[in-house]
């Protein structure tokens, strides 16, 4: 028989780590070894416990759950972990992976996601949901829009109108016609909502 996968659990919520476990209780193929409430007792368990995969919350009491993940990234490579976040941004996301998790699962996500990300990143696969790497796919644009273009798109999704935005930036309105032109261009959207729905994803209003 295959042994099964080594899961150590990191949240702070006490209700989460016991609603894992017993999502966890009906897989053959799971197996908890450990918990942790927060990012240093998640280093100390994991040098202590060495799982196939780690589960870590993003939002840690002491830490960020991405910063947890790096640090335990930094003398591991080979570690295996999917951060589950109530956060959903491209941007969020980027950092996430960018520091080497394995994965990245929203919380709003059922079990079948999670259950499903884990044994994904056991097998040494990378788990992101096709939505979410068009948003970062979609992030990696921003990289070719100029700070002006992005202050244009922060106030275009905040509602403001092109006189308003004209007003805010020391612009005229037909230089805010054609940054808004070009922004489009880039993130290849066609209407002003599609717009603000792209920087909202993008995790330009927070």
């Amino acid at each position: 028989m295959t042994s099964p996968i080594r899961l150590l659990i990191v949240d702070d919520h006490v209700m989460i780590r016991l609603g894992l476990a017993a999502l966890m209780a009906d897989e053959a193929d799971i197996e908890i070894v450990g918990e942790a409430s927060d990012g240093a007792e998640a280093l100390a368990r994991y040098e202590s416990l060495r799982p196939d995969v780690t589960i870590m919350d993003g939002m840690l009491p002491d830490i960020h759950g991405v910063e947890a993940s790096r640090r335990i990234l930094s003398s591991h490579p080979d570690a295996r972990i999917i951060l589950v976040s109530i956060n959903e941004s491209a941007e969020d996301i980027h950092r996430a992976m960018e520091a080497g998790v394995s994965g990245y699962v929203p919380k709003s996500r059922n079990q079948e996601v999670i259950l499903s990300a884990i044994r994904t990143v056991a097998a040494g696969e990378r788990f992101l949901e096709p939505e979410l790497a068009r948003r970062l796919s979609a992030r990696a644009a921003t990289n070719s829009l100029t700070q002006r273009e992005i202050d244009v798109l922060k106030l275009v999704a905040s509602g403001l109108v092109n006189k308003q935005i004209g007003a805010e930036l020391g612009l005229s309105e037909n230089t805010v016609k054609t940054h808004i032109s070009r922004i489009m261009g880039k993130l290849e959207v066609h209407d002003r909502t599609s717009l603000a729905m792209r920087a909202v994803a993008l995790g330009l209003l927070r």
